[in-house]
């Protein structure tokens, strides 16, 4: 029986691996979030936006009209 002599290194080094790869996919699932919550905030101020220029122009209306 040959010994390697990397028993712990190996399996130390192998827990690492997996345990990047679980921080990976967390931070690509992350930016997804993200990305999501950009988009979602986005169409929020658009929106936002289109309500003040509604609320402008009718004001305006009234007092002009």
């Amino acid at each position: 029986m040959e010994n390697t002599g990397c028993t712990g290194q190996c399996a130390f080094e192998r827990a690492a691996e997996v345990e990047f790869r679980a921080l990976a996919e967390s931070v690509h699932e992350l930016k997804e979030r993200m990305t999501r919550l950009e988009s979602a905030l986005g169409r929020g101020a658009a929106l936002l936006v289109a309500n003040l220029a509604g609320m402008v122009a009718t004001l305006a209306g009234q007092l002009l009209g």
